[in-house]
């Protein structure tokens, strides 16, 4: 019984992992965040010329973490139009959007 329960345990996290892996972080960005960042990340999205202040270029080489960015994208930014997304998407969604973002970032010279 012991062993049927930790095999179902064992199951059920990997789904979980699996379902984590298919979160398409490209899709979110383009549902989500280029109507303002752009589809490239530039922060030249459709809505950034009516925003102030404008949309946060993510190709200008800041440095920030996975941790900073996900931390925006979960929770917002006072002072700008950047909306939280915690409780709208899943935590495995906010770190597939992440994890997409930093691909914008200029390669450090």
């Amino acid at each position: 019984m012991l062993r049927d329960i930790w095999t179902l345990g064992f199951a059920l996290a990997l789904v979980g992992v699996a379902a984590a892996a298919d979160v398409d972080g490209a899709r979110l960005y383009a549902e989500r965040c280029s109507g303002c960042h752009g589809e490239q990340g530039a922060g030249d999205g459709p809505a950034a010329a009516a925003l102030v202040p404008r949309p946060k270029n993510f190709r200008d080489g800041g440095d920030r973490s996975f941790e900073q960015l996900r931390a925006v994208v979960k929770k917002g930014k006072p002072g700008t139009m950047m909306p939280l997304f915690d409780g709208v998407l899943t935590e495995a969604e906010i770190d597939a959007v992440t994890r997409f973002v930093q691909r914008f970032a200029a390669p450090a010279k």
